[in-house]
């Protein structure tokens, strides 16, 4: 009697239906990301063009059982509703770029059945994108071919920030001298944020005494790195620098540099390292070890 009871319990628990086996929740086309409003995108200025995309999901528990078709459509409101909410009316205001900058090599992205999700490309040019304006194109979907477009989740913002291979956060560890008395020199170390301009080997840097929230022109420079990894120099706007030079050492992403500029009158020299911010112990040993070895 027990035996039979037993085997009876387990026939029947066979032929219960996994819950996996079943869909668990809405099945709702969605844009990856959408939910924090702004997604950011790196934009490579020695790419022309560089590509971007985002992604569009459905969401649900089991891959699809049939394709679905998405369109997406612009809506230039979302940038003007975005300042008005979220940045001051004296700070620089996000806006979209023009319509010649970036277009859309495709009018539909498919999810297929099997998938989950498929991104949608976007080609962006650079060349004509200024480092100090802030750019967001707004994108939202548009029509589905089946399911439901979800609640909330249809409408983004994607940011683009300009970079190029030697932008990004370094740390300087330099010495300023006067050319006319060697003993007035300050030794200095300080953080600065290289931002990618005009091409993919030049960058722009804010001198010593500026501010570090507020831009002066009267400080501000670039630097290009050459095919030889040789250093240029030149102004960005009214700092005025005589001449300046220095190495790029790739391995390290460390610029070794010099530069003289005026100080009130006065020839002055700028000379040390300036180096990415390392992310890991073993990347900092490198850098360390760089360091120590060329008596920086």
């Amino acid at each position: 009697m027990f035996s039979l009871s037993l085997v009876t319990l387990l026939a029947g628990c066979g032929e219960d239906e996994s819950p996996m086996s079943r869909e668990l929740y809405p099945q709702k086309v969605y844009i990856v990301g959408a939910r924090n409003q702004v997604i950011n995108r790196n934009i490579d200025l020695g790419n022309s063009p560089d590509t971007i995309s985002i992604a569009v999901a459905v969401s649900g528990s089991l891959p699809l059982v049939k394709d679905v078709t998405v369109t997406l459509a612009e809506n230039p409101d979302e940038v003007i509703l975005y300042n008005a909410r979220n940045v001051s009316g004296a700070a620089v205001q996000f806006r979209k770029p023009n319509a010649a900058v970036y277009s859309y090599p495709i009018d539909q992205v498919t999810i297929k059945a099997g998938e989950v999700y498929n991104t949608y490309p976007i080609y962006v040019n650079p060349a004509t994108l200024q480092c100090d304006s802030l750019y967001m194109i707004p994108l939202r979907l548009s029509t589905i071919s089946d399911y439901e477009l979800s609640d909330n989740d249809t409408t983004v913002l994607v940011r683009l920030n300009l970079i190029n291979q030697y932008s990004g956060l370094y740390y300087v560890k330099g010495m300023l001298r006067s050319k006319t008395n060697p003993n007035d020199s300050v030794v200095y170390r300080m953080a600065r944020n290289l931002v990618a301009t005009d091409n993919g080997n030049t960058v722009r840097m804010y001198h010593f005494n500026n501010q570090t929230d507020q831009y002066r022109p009267t400080h501000t420079f670039k630097i290009t790195v050459n095919s030889d990894n040789s250093l240029s120099f030149a102004t960005w706007n009214q700092f005025i620098i005589h001449d300046g030079g220095g190495t790029y050492h790739p391995a390290v992403k460390l610029y070794e540099f010099w530069y003289e500029y005026d100080n009130k009158g006065t020839r002055w020299r700028a000379e040390g390292v300036l180096y990415l911010e390392r992310k890991t112990s073993a990347e900092q040993e490198v850098l360390d070890d760089w360091l120590d070895e060329h008596g920086k």
